[in-house]
């Protein structure tokens, strides 16, 4: 098990070091000083975290170890703080997931003894770190991130001079879509309504609310006699909310239509801001017969569309369930094989311009794709760019500046390397 240890906890294992290097200084900040062993554990943390080992050297890791301590001593001098409560959350966090890559909790202890270190030690450990950091995380945004700022005119300056380097865009095409959903035809809902009207008649008579809904309702809750329990304002669709909180205790409501079907609603108890409700389900889903409409309706926008006899965007305003769609002519977008939409990839990809996929099905709605036409491969245009430029820009500056204000800050600091 030693090597889960080793993986997560590089920092802490001093075993695979020289003893004669372990309490060697190799530098001074202020009061504190680095331990050849200290050098040594950050090397072994960052090739945990997948540094390459050729990537380091002592001389880059004892300058990293010096740029913590000079930060970590300006946050203590400007005596800025840190919430100790996530520190602990997430410390704990942390030690959670070191133990669940072990079997049991006696491997885990075991592994910790060896290492003459104990749980307490461990999360000790962690909250250091996570303490240093958020104050090292105030102290960059403090002195440089919030003086950072990325113009229009440097942008634009930078995508003239870099733009035939940028990666080349790849061909794309604009893709039209019509997506209809099968919705429950005015038959189907009249047959529905009629079934509710029946079971408010039995209530009406006299029936008990619960036994019913154990018998009729198509609720989940029909097992608990249609009980929903204590619920409050903003829990349920709006409404089954106004319905209900408009009862007094016993009441029965009449029919009340949501979006999942017609339901009968009784109170049962008030509390506070809270009612305790049983209802009555008859849920409104599409029959087959009103599948097999919207399908043909499709099919029939299909024909349409490869007949010439209207266009993409007159039959994606006319039909399309989507608003933005309708708005757009029709057109998701303009998009590379590698941005068709995953469920339907296949079959966009299979289209020559200009053509339109069959019927496609998902969940209740009906899909037609159409590769309305082609891009040729180019050089990105700046609006497209724009956005990655900005965050490009802003982390060079970004960089430059933290070189900058931690050189200043070791400068005013009484740093020494001792060779």
């Amino acid at each position: 098990m030693k090597k889960y240890l080793l993986a997560i906890l590089a920092g802490l294992l001093l075993c695979a070091l020289p003893a004669e290097l372990i309490d060697r200084i190799v530098g001074k900040v202020g009061s504190d000083v680095i331990l050849m062993s200290d050098v040594y554990k950050q090397m072994l943390q960052m090739q945990s975290a997948g540094v390459p080992k050729e990537n380091l050297s002592t001389a880059a890791v004892l300058r990293n170890l010096i740029e913590q301590k000079v930060i970590f001593q300006k946050a203590k001098e400007l005596n800025l703080t840190v919430d100790e409560k996530k520190i602990q959350n997430y410390a704990e966090r942390y030690l959670q997931q070191i133990k669940s890559r072990y079997p049991d909790e006696a491997a885990f202890t075991a592994d910790l003894a060896a290492e003459k270190l104990t749980e307490s030690d461990l999360l000790d450990y962690y909250k250091d770190l996570l303490r240093e950091k958020a104050m090292s995380d105030q102290l960059v945004e403090r002195y440089v991130t919030s003086k950072i700022s990325v113009d229009n005119k440097e942008m634009e300056d930078f995508y003239t001079v870099s733009k035939d380097t940028l990666a080349v865009k790849p061909v794309t095409w604009d893709i039209g879509l019509i997506m209809y959903e099968i919705k429950p035809s005015k038959e189907s809902e009249d047959a529905k309504l009629a079934e509710i009207r029946q079971i408010k008649q039995r209530l009406d008579k006299g029936e008990d609310f619960a036994t019913l809904a154990k018998e009729v309702s198509d609720c989940p809750s029909r097992d608990q006699g249609g009980d929903l329990g204590f619920f409050s304002r903003g829990m349920m669709v709006k409404p089954f909310e106004d319905a209900a909180f408009a009862l007094n205790v016993g009441e029965m409501s009449d029919i009340v239509r949501t979006q999942y079907g017609f339901h009968i609603i009784k109170v049962e108890e008030k509390r506070a801001n809270e009612i305790r409700a049983r209802h009555i389900l008859k849920v409104l889903n599409p029959t087959s017969a009103d599948t097999l409409a919207a399908h043909q309706l499709m099919e029939n926008v299909r024909a349409q569309y490869l007949a010439g006899t209207a266009s993409f965007s007159d039959l994606a305003k006319q039909y399309s369930a989507d608003p933005e769609v309708k708005t757009n002519n029709g057109i998701i977008g303009e998009m590379s094989a590698a941005e068709f939409p995953e469920l339907f990839s296949e079959q966009i990809q299979a289209l020559s311009v200009g053509g339109i996929t069959p019927v496609l099905e998902n969940e209740g709605l009906l899909y037609l794709f159409a590769k309305l036409r082609e891009i040729p491969s180019r050089v990105y245009a700046y609006d497209e760019v724009k956005d990655k430029l900005k965050d490009y820009l802003f982390t060079q500056k970004q960089m430059k500046a933290y070189d900058e204000w931690i050189d200043k800050l070791i400068s005013e600091s009484y740093v020494k390397i001792v060779e």
